[in-house]
């Protein structure tokens, strides 16, 4: 089954109703969609209302509800508070995994971020063979950073030598933050659904981050979120913004085709997967899949 996202802008009233999730303006319903048939709700707007059954049902049905800031990008994530019937027992593998298997973990996740951005710098047109180097020479636990290294050399490739990644910016900027946090978000729900908990990460340490596993396990994904801003980019030029048309087409990219252990799927599909082979890496030490993005026009 192939999961949907909802994005809404206020004003209005989100409630819920007979399993499903309905969207009035001034009492009149404008939207009406399965819970069952959600995997994420984005809402913009302070005068945009929800009820309190529907917060409830989004926890216990699994639906990551986002919520937006006064600069109309994503700042906060409602996650089930236990996303699997062993979370528990898997919680406690989680905090007990050896130095090993977290640091294999990362290095799994570095490389296929880099191989990731050597196949969108391929797509553009470019020579990905330095990032294909960069990604050979990844060793257990990336202690050499040649994440850092590689992620310099691709937004260099993709988007010019004068490009400069920042996470208050806008144009350009402002595109990838806005993607970047959905996904984000899609990942989030993902590893809860495995029975993770999203703030134990493998790389990522911040105390202050509740999310850093979701960091960790976004970045081998991340190119795809890059290639939807770039082709903005080439559509609209530099003056492009955050705004509902482009808002769209990064949300939409979520619904996008990537392959998983060599089948095709949805990506919200593929990342439940991911979420289950992200524990098994961690908790058991197993070899950790990721999902592969398919560049396409």
């Amino acid at each position: 089954m192939s999961l949907r996202v909802l994005s809404l802008v206020g004003p209005g009233f989100l409630a819920l109703q007979d399993l499903a999730v309905t969207f009035s303006r001034q009492n009149e319903l404008v939207a009406k969609i399965a819970l069952e048939d959600l995997a994420m709700i984005v809402v913009d707007g302070p005068d945009l209302v929800m009820s309190h059954s529907l917060l409830s049902a989004c926890a216990e049905s699994k639906v990551v509800l986002v919520t937006s800031n006064e600069k109309h990008l994503p700042s906060g994530v409602l996650l089930p508070l236990a996303g699997h019937t062993t979370h528990t027992a898997i919680l406690r593998q989680q905090i007990q995994a050896t130095k090993p298997s977290i640091k294999r973990t990362w290095q799994t996740l570095v490389r296929m971020k880099i191989l990731a951005q050597a196949g969108h710098v391929a797509f553009q047109g470019g020579d990905p063979t330095r990032l294909c180097s960069l990604a050979a020479q990844v060793r257990s636990g990336d202690p050499d950073n040649r994440e850092a290294v590689a992620a310099a050399l691709y937004f260099e490739l993709i988007f010019g030598e004068d490009f400069q990644r920042e996470r208050d910016a806008e144009g350009v900027n402002g595109l990838l933050n806005y993607g970047y946090a959905v996904l984000r978000a899609a990942v989030a729900r993902a590893i809860v659904g495995a029975g993770l908990h999203p703030a134990l990460g493998v790389h990522h340490q911040n105390q202050y981050n509740s999310l850093c596993l979701a960091d960790d396990a976004m970045e081998p994904l991340r190119p795809l979120i890059d290639q939807v801003s770039r082709r903005i980019l080439d559509e609209q030029g530099e003056s492009t913004s955050v705004n509902p048309h482009t808002k769209r087409l990064l949300i939409q990219s979520l619904g996008r085709k990537v392959t998983f252990e060599d089948q095709s799927y949805p990506l919200l599909v593929a990342l439940d997967r991911f979420g289950a082979s992200l524990r098994r890496a961690i908790c058991e030490g197993q070899d950790l899949q990721v999902p592969r993005i398919i560049f396409e026009e």
